[in-house]
């Protein structure tokens, strides 16, 4: 059962950062008139290159695939390490903050 603790925590957590996420993006994405198919064909290009501006809703669904791919990726390495790492457990505001730095950082 404490797999299944874990895995919840995953997917409960890669959610939420994924939503957030992807709702920040939406929003200066509309703020620049960048419509929203187009933002996530941006997201696919990471994989596809110019030819995912030109694959309509399907480059589009598949870019926000990757991003809850991603979001996922980086919360289950939060997790994995928050395991070995007691810090990060003991003060997690202050993790939390430095990570989603260090993930803003390399993104």
């Amino acid at each position: 059962m404490k797999n299944f603790g874990a895995l919840r925590a995953i997917v409960t957590a890669g959610l939420i950062v994924g939503v957030l996420d992807i709702s920040s993006a939406f929003v200066i994405w509309l703020e620049r008139g960048v419509g929203l198919q187009r933002g996530l064909q941006g997201i696919a290009a990471g994989l596809l290159g110019t030819k995912s501006y030109e694959g309509g809703m399907a480059t589009g669904g598949m870019g926000l695939a990757i991003h809850f791919l991603v979001a996922f990726v980086v919360v289950s390495i939060f997790y994995v390490v928050s395991r070995r790492v007691p810090f990060l457990t003991k003060h997690p505001a202050v993790s939390g903050v430095c990570y989603g730095i260090g993930v803003y950082l390399v993104m």
